[in-house]
């Protein structure tokens, strides 16, 4: 007789628990959809990144509030809210602006932490305590690591707004769930008496684990799709990774004392991510060893520390709402410090992956007018290029017409800029996974202080006897393994990949093979040029199609560094005496005009 009424409530409590992985997902889903977002409104990298931190500010701000108002009445609370999130849900769907997407991104936060505390109050009314926790953060771990993959599929089959107007519907289905609040009041009694803060130390450990892993998802998904150029389908598929892992992990770390699993899983997530950092290629397939760490320190890290901040005994909802503030605090805080790093080294590395494009177009064996086009065309592309993206390599070669003989070399050209984009975008996304991490890192410090203090309390899971070896073997066991992954990846090259260095204009060079006389005479010139005015020919190259002169450099010593260059043609066989005496009479008659007219003829 006992029996039946729970078997009634099954599907309601999965209802419920489909209501916080849909909440839960929606501070990962956008994740996919942030490039064609970025390119929708045309705005950067640090504007759309409010469309993340705006839900996950909310959330965390309304998290402790949000449980007050739901400990009244559960059910009614539970269900205007999730109709409230649908709808800014809706409103996200049809933002006509940057400014209208991040507003309503900031009420779904406000409403789905209302209707995360009441789902946990309908749970908890409708099953046991065990059952119920481990519902409510198990949809919720399980909603955010799914939620980069399931927006990259909708983005890729529908579009970005898709993500939001889907959100709709299953909300309202979820709202059936609202059925389970028919519980005896003194079961609501019980479950809702206390506001009770936890232990602070779990919930540090929390935010700054929750902070590195914002770098898996935001930073990763950003490096996949705008460095190397995936589709947001491919970029799903590749970041399923760690939602399977976190899958198998968690449920290992499920129903295990202590907080062994949180620091483990923490170790595991920064040799994850330091893996990511130190990536010596510039291909998906280098993410993936790293994304089953990251998953599995995910699963183990975050189910534990919540279920370790809720405790086992004495009132649930306080202790819920402050996982849930700490969590998503943790997520604002990880974006706000990571993605001006992130910004500044993409803005740092452009000049070198600049340099190294143009060093491939002037070696390439191409004539020189093809040579003078291209490199027009992809000077436009660069200054066109904001701080925070790199130039179109598309663009630059769509309509460019050669002669079919050089098609193939103009191909492979191709090819070699992508590549060296490819390489830059990866660097620059080096220090801000090093960054997380060190938050990651800091994570398990936390974790580790919380088991100690936990330790010496009376009755407390950490004091029993079976921890210490646990200790000894689990958390050595993953700090060697977050330490071979990251020590593997430094080994392969990751701490020099990048954009190939430029030789040194100084240094004797040889020119592409069948080149002609007179682009051999160019090269060589401004080899020379270059090396007078201690530049590189890129860098020069750059000033010359941008018609000016070197910062603090003079007409005079302009064209004086350029008849170094004539000398050096003229020394390497380009230039015969009599052409040599010529062009330098003209460059110091024309100046930089001059110059311009011998390099870049129109």
């Amino acid at each position: 007789m006992t029996s039946a009424p729970q078997r009634a409530g099954r599907p309601q409590q999965l209802l419920l628990a489909l209501a916080v992985g849909l909440i839960l997902s929606d501070s990962s889903i956008v994740t996919l959809g942030l490039p064609a977002i970025l390119r929708d409104f045309d705005a950067s990298v640090t504007a759309v990144a409010w469309v993340l931190i705006s839900f996950n500010l909310a959330l965390a701000v309304a998290a402790v509030s949000g449980a007050r108002l739901a400990r009244g009445r559960p059910g009614g609370a539970f269900t205007l809210a999730m109709l409230l999130f649908a709808t800014a849900g809706v409103a996200c769907a049809i933002a006509p602006s940057l400014g209208a997407l991040i507003a309503a991104r900031a009420a779904q936060g406000l409403f789905g932490a209302v209707a995360l505390a009441a789902a946990l109050e309908l749970l908890l009314m409708s099953t046991g305590r065990g059952r119920a926790v481990s519902l409510w953060a198990t949809a919720g771990v399980l909603g955010a690591a799914v939620g980069p993959a399931v927006g990259g599929f909708l983005t890729e089959s529908l579009s970005w707004e898709a993500m939001f107007a889907l959100q709709a519907p299953v909300a309202l289905v979820a709202l059936a769930g609202a059925r389970a609040a028919a519980a005896p009041e003194s079961a609501r009694a019980n479950v809702t008496s206390q506001m009770r803060r936890p232990s602070l130390s779990p919930l540090v450990a929390l935010a700054l684990a929750s902070a590195a892993l914002s770098a898996a998802l935001f930073l990763l998904v950003i490096l996949l799709i705008e460095g190397w150029g995936n589709t947001p389908a491919v970029a799903a598929l590749t970041v399923t990774v760690m939602p399977l892992a976190a899958l198998v992990a968690g449920r290992w770390a499920r129903g295990r004392q202590g907080l062994v699993p949180a620091i483990a899983g923490s170790l595991l997530v920064a040799g994850g991510l330091a893996a990511l950092g130190l990536m010596p290629g510039a291909n998906a397939y280098w993410t993936l060893v790293p994304q089953l760490a990251i998953g599995a320190g995910l699963g183990l890290a975050l189910a534990t520390l919540i279920g370790a901040s809720i405790g086992d005994d004495g009132a649930v909802a306080g202790p819920a709402a402050w996982t849930v503030a700490a969590r998503h605090a943790g997520i604002v805080v990880g974006l706000l410090l990571l993605t001006p790093i992130f910004t500044a080294d993409l803005e740092a590395v452009r000049a070198p992956t600049e340099r190294a494009g143009l060093a491939h177009v002037l070696d390439a064996p191409l004539s020189l007018e093809a040579k003078i086009a291209l490199a027009r065309r992809l000077n436009a592309q660069i200054s066109a290029a904001d701080g925070e993206q790199l130039p179109d390599i598309e663009g630059a070669f769509r309509g460019l017409d050669v002669d079919a003989d050089e098609r193939p070399a103009l191909a492979a050209l191709r090819d070699d800029l992508e590549q060296e984009l490819d390489r830059g975008a990866t660097q620059a996304f080096r220090r801000s996974f090093l960054a997380a991490a060190l938050l990651a890192l800091l994570a398990a410090a936390a974790a580790f202080a919380a088991a100690a203090a936990a330790r010496g309390a009376a009755g407390s899971p950490l004091s029993n006897g079976s921890t210490v070896p646990r200790l000894a073997v689990a958390v050595p066991g993953a700090a060697a393994a977050a330490a071979l992954l990251a020590a593997v990846y430094l080994a392969l090259g990751g701490a020099d990949f990048g954009p190939r260095a430029v030789a040194d204009p100084c240094a004797q060079r040889a020119h592409p093979a069948g080149v002609e006389r007179t682009q051999r005479a160019a090269l060589a010139t401004l080899d020379g040029a270059a090396c007078e005015l201690g530049s590189s020919r890129e860098r020069l190259l750059r000033t010359l199609l941008e018609r000016r002169r070197p910062a603090g450099v003079s007409e005079d010593e302009f064209a004086d560094a350029f008849v170094a260059g004539v000398d050096r043609a003229q020394k390497e066989g380009a230039l015969s005496a009599v052409e040599a005496g010529a062009l330098k009479f003209g460059l110091r008659a024309g100046g930089a005009l001059g110059i311009l007219g011998l390099l870049l003829p129109e």
